[in-house]
């Protein structure tokens, strides 16, 4: 499955957690909630990156109650905000769930991490899809 929004402001969460989030404002998702493996790309780049993706409100914390696009892209640090990014959902790695408290998010937001950097060692980016065929060969769930 293909995403695609820009990159907007979120609660600043990710990153005072350790695991800074590109937030992303899509206009249509039909995915289901949970925490995914996932090539991302930049609108300025050429070439994709590895990402962690978690869809959903957040069930940790009682104050989020819409669905959210939150992208933690592997080994990256910069400013996003504006830019338009893609992301390929390669497999999901859990469903949404709320943990206990703001440790055990952190403990199971590494653990995450790790299983994504299996599966994305296991699924080659996405290949350029060509503009005139319309036609793009790419991982992630059909």
């Amino acid at each position: 499955m293909r995403i695609t929004g820009t990159v907007v402001h979120g609660d600043g969460r990710g990153h005072g957690l350790g695991f800074p989030t590109a937030n992303l404002q899509v206009s249509e998702l039909s995915c289901p909630d949970g925490v995914y493996a996932a090539w991302v790309r930049l609108a300025a780049e050429s070439s994709w990156r590895e990402a962690t993706v978690s869809i959903g409100d957040n069930p940790t914390f009682d104050d989020v109650t819409d669905t959210r696009v939150e992208c933690h892209i592997h080994d990256f640090s910069g400013d996003l905000y504006g830019a338009m990014a893609t992301i390929v959902l390669v497999g999901l790695i859990r469903e949404m769930r709320a943990f206990g408290d703001v440790a055990g998010l952190i403990e199971g937001t590494a653990a995450d991490l790790l299983i994504s950097r299996r599966m994305l060692s296991a699924s080659p980016p996405p290949t350029p899809c060509a503009e005139s065929a319309g036609d793009c060969v790419e991982p992630g769930l059909e």
